[in-house]
């Protein structure tokens, strides 16, 4: 046997509703402080990258110096050293073209993230949206259920029942909006989804 369902157990949903937005919108700063972060992490990536960039041209501006020499047998140069200084180049070239791939991906997570934060709060909003007009509701269906207790005019008692189905309109209009809101939080949350395979697929091992 199903246990009876009270108001009480509504207004407690209603409650438990309430805390829910309150703990999404400590989640919510939470990652919005990770991707200030992210994006700090981003810009030193940028920072590395350029410094490698210019490196390896002052690498190249060597090398040239090199073997322009090496055509000397007098001039101390090894053919082991310009074949290590080209190999040397060619790693920073692939790690200067795999860092930037890598960076991409980042930065690409990081602008999804303050979207997923976007409509996490517009989620947030409509839930707690939701919890007000579903106690209302229920605190109108208690006058009603009151006031046909006390056998009360007819006339009150038809515009309470008209309060309260007004009142019941508004709560499933912010009901479908919730569920709107919802259904874009997962969606934006899937496609970050993606980009986290995408960055974790930018990964390649350089030494």
């Amino acid at each position: 046997m199903s246990p009876i369902i009270t108001h009480e157990d509504e207004l407690e949903l209603a409650k438990m509703e309430k805390e829910l937005v309150s703990q999404f919108k400590k989640l919510a700063k939470a990652q919005s402080a990770l991707i200030g972060s992210q994006k700090k992490y981003a810009e030193n990536i940028a920072k590395m990258n350029n410094s490698r960039d210019i490196l390896n041209r002052t690498f190249r501006d060597v090398l040239k110096q090199m073997q322009t020499l090496a055509r000397e047998h007098r001039s101390n140069i090894k053919d082991e050293e310009v074949k290590l200084y080209k190999e040397i180049i060619q790693k920073n070239d692939d790690f200067i073209k795999g860092n930037n791939t890598y960076l991409n991906a980042i930065k690409d997570i990081a602008v999804q993230k303050e979207y997923l934060v976007q409509k996490k709060e517009e989620f947030v909003d409509a839930l707690a949206e939701v919890a007000d007009r579903r106690s209302n509701v229920i605190k109108k269906a208690l006058d009603v259920e009151k006031a046909k207790n006390k056998l009360i005019d007819g006339d009150k008692l038809n515009i309470l029942d008209q309060q309260l189905n007004d009142v019941q309109r508004e709560f499933d209009r912010a009901r479908d909006i919730l569920l709107k809101k919802i259904y874009q939080f997962i969606e934006v949350r899937d496609e970050i989804n993606a980009l986290w395979i995408k960055l974790k697929d930018s990964i390649t091992e350089l030494n």
